[in-house]
């Protein structure tokens, strides 16, 4: 099993981190098979650039944008971790899959064939609590960010866990974060594809792209 996890945090002395650290030993003591793409330390550039966008009728793509491709098709499963600011993904965390799923790599073969059956399992931080967070929208606004980026591409499951209140939830609960997150990503190990989608609205985005619907053919 092959997993890339995608990291979005700054700050080494984050929650995030941890979930981090925990993710990856546990996936690898299951014996997976996981490349850490830490987007801060590897100073990856979320801006879309002239030659990125260029790519999508050329295919002629960056040299560090071809290597994130290789690594997501070598994948079998992606993770990602990062806080919730705004409400939303981070934004290099939302830059770095425009940049990587960029059209002719995933959109226009993502219906039927490189990413078909792939899985993403996402793991999200607030500060805030409930039920301010579901009062907002801010879970309804993550899935559906996922879900139209993920599952518009082919991907069969799109999951995800939130953790509300991280800065002010005791070290037991925290600790019961840490092992609810081995409980999620054992999914990738020991559940089969097409069993954990939690959003489902990936399929219908894909059947109406092979309609015409989302290119203007119809």
């Amino acid at each position: 099993m092959n997993v890339v996890v995608v990291y979005a945090h700054p700050y080494d002395g984050s929650f995030c981190k941890g979930l981090l650290d925990t993710v990856t030993s546990h996936l690898q003591s299951r014996g997976a098979t996981v490349k850490v793409k830490d987007l801060v330390k590897m100073k990856f550039d979320a801006v879309m650039q002239p030659e990125d966008l260029k790519a999508a009728s050329t295919e002629i793509y960056t040299d560090v944008v071809k290597r994130e491709q290789e690594d997501v098709l070598w994948s079998d499963a992606i993770v990602t971790i990062a806080p919730v600011w705004f409400g939303t993904l981070p934004g290099f965390l939302k830059g770095y899959f425009d940049k990587v799923f960029m059209t002719k790599f995933a959109y226009d073969v993502g219906v039927g064939g490189k990413h078909k059956g792939k899985r993403v399992f996402s793991l999200f931080t607030f500060g805030s609590n409930d039920p301010y967070l579901d009062m907002a929208g801010q879970y309804e606004c993550i899935n559906l960010t996922l879900d139209n980026l993920f599952g518009s591409v082919g991907f069969i499951d799109v999951a995800t866990k939130f953790y509300p209140s991280v800065p002010i939830v005791s070290d037991e609960k925290r600790k019961q974060y840490l092992s609810e997150a081995t409980q999620f990503v054992d999914q990738i190990i020991d559940c089969q594809p097409g069993e954990v989608g939690q959003v489902g609205n990936g399929g219908l985005t894909t059947r109406l792209h092979m309609q015409g619907y989302l290119n203007g053919k119809v």
